[in-house]
């Protein structure tokens, strides 16, 4: 990173005689002032990239300093104008940029110690005052069309309505059975016609239970 950016090699050597990597402050020709400058480029590359607007983010590092993790940086983004598709892709736009600075400097996690929002954009946002507690608690469920045919208009005569007899469906049992007792029906008209002018007085058969 100091070949990146080019630091003088006494400022280099300044910076060595300091307590460890992590001075307390972002000195220039520190390791902190180098990491502001790379977190600067990467942000302002990534807007261009995207065609956001450099004037919409500005930002701001700071030093911190936590006795689980030493001192390092915290990236500040200040959202200096409204815009709902920044505020929807905001956490995107923050992957980017964490993604962008690990694969510039592999030892990032060590002093990137986290990234804040802070938003100062005047005017220029709708939106100044909290909804009532009904837009939270209430979950928005979209409206499902149902596609199919439209009820007929009723009539206002009784006699103009037409029963409508619904199709039940017959399992194979009944179907069979129907189906025998017709045949049944069918030989019984035959044998009870006059065959040669002598009646056949045959009884009808019934068709005994399945």
């Amino acid at each position: 990173m100091r070949r990146l950016f080019g630091a003088p090699k006494a400022a280099l050597a300044a910076a060595e005689r300091t307590s460890g990597d992590h001075p307390p402050t972002i000195e220039d020709g520190s390791d902190n002032a180098m990491r502001r400058q790379l977190v600067q480029v990467l942000l302002r590359d990534l807007l261009r990239k995207h065609g956001i607007a450099p004037h919409w983010i500005e930002l701001q590092m700071l030093v911190v300093s936590r006795s689980s993790r030493g001192t390092g940086l915290f990236v500040r983004l200040i959202i200096r104008h409204w815009d709902a598709r920044l505020m929807n892709y905001a956490v995107a736009l923050q992957n980017a940029l964490l993604a962008d600075v690990a694969r510039f400097e592999p030892r990032a996690s060590e002093w990137l110690h986290g990234i804040s929002w802070q938003f100062e954009m005047t005017d220029s946002c709708p939106y100044t005052t909290l909804p009532d507690k009904a837009f939270w608690v209430e979950s928005v469920r979209p409206e499902t069309p149902v596609i199919g045919v439209s009820p007929p208009a009723l009539s206002s005569n009784p006699s103009a309505f037409t029963p409508i007899a619904l199709a039940v469906p017959r399992s194979e049992e009944s179907e069979a059975l129907e189906d025998l007792q017709r045949l049944f029906q069918v030989r019984d008209e035959l044998l009870g016609k006059h065959f040669d002018g002598i009646a056949v007085g045959y009884e009808k058969t019934q068709p005994s239970a399945l």
